[in-house]
């Protein structure tokens, strides 16, 4: 049975270990722990831990976005490489669809130049390619599913409803990464977008009010997910945001 380490037990790091413990052996880190099969790394403080050399996998969910400071992000990241140290196995780092810029296309993997890409995410993704060639560098849509829907958060009285939205649910996430780690995927980047894109008023109308509307006016940049369909031949288990509540 292969071995993995989750590095970051948030919220999607939580369920995520949850999910992979009943096919692989897992074990996680957190800043401060003391629960079963979790210890304790502060990658912003770190001393001078080292990782183990028997993970067959490691997956990084520290989170990067653009709410942090970029040489701190640096800093922390620089912290993770002294602990992967020579790390060559499969290595995944959980990244986000924010990485692009806001626009009325449909956007690949390739389909947008470097110079366009957010400077935090890419930096850090860059990072770390830059010393691991076998990065697979997943770029998550917005993570819904259990205690998050759109409706916790905004209201129909909220500005610019024509928004299309870009998420994902987090079942298909962990999904996902299973095919990953059971092929030893390598070297790839892949966006991880649910494939149907409802806009935020279609979403909300149905959580709130449980009506199935379609709206006059759409908007906002589609982040497409057709490479993992096609490489994988991956079926998302939750297709469309607007039913993810009631999943």
């Amino acid at each position: 049975m292969k071995k993995g380490l989750i590095i970051g037990k948030g919220w999607l790091g939580s369920r995520l270990e949850k999910y992979l413990e009943k096919l692989f052996l897992i074990e996680t880190t957190k800043r401060i722990s003391n629960a079963e099969n979790c210890f304790s790394i502060d990658f912003d403080n770190y001393k001078s831990e080292k990782i183990s050399t028997d993970y067959d996998f490691v997956i990084v969910t520290i989170p990067f976005g653009r709410r942090n400071n970029l040489d701190d992000l640096h800093n922390r990241f620089n912290h993770l490489m002294k602990f992967l140290g020579d790390y060559n196995n499969q290595l995944i780092l959980l990244s986000s669809t924010a990485i692009y810029p806001e626009n009325n296309e449909i956007i690949s993997e390739k389909k947008i130049k470097t110079i366009h890409l957010n400077n935090h995410y890419y930096s850090i993704e860059n990072q770390l390619k830059e010393k691991y060639n076998q990065l697979v560098v997943l770029r998550l849509g917005g993570l819904m599913g259990d205690d998050r829907f759109l409706s916790k958060y905004l209201t129909l009285e909220h500005p610019n409803l024509s928004q299309i939205v870009n998420h994902i649910h987090y079942k298909d996430v962990c999904q996902v990464i299973e095919k990953m780690i059971n092929t030893n995927k390598n070297s790839s980047t892949y966006n991880i977008v649910a494939p149907e894109y409802p806009t935020k008023e279609e979403v909300l109308e149905y959580q709130l009010n449980n009506k199935i509307i379609s709206s006059i006016n759409r908007e906002g940049k589609i982040i497409s997910s057709q490479k993992i369909q096609d490489e994988f031949n991956y079926e998302f288990i939750y297709r469309n945001p607007v039913y993810f509540k009631e999943n």
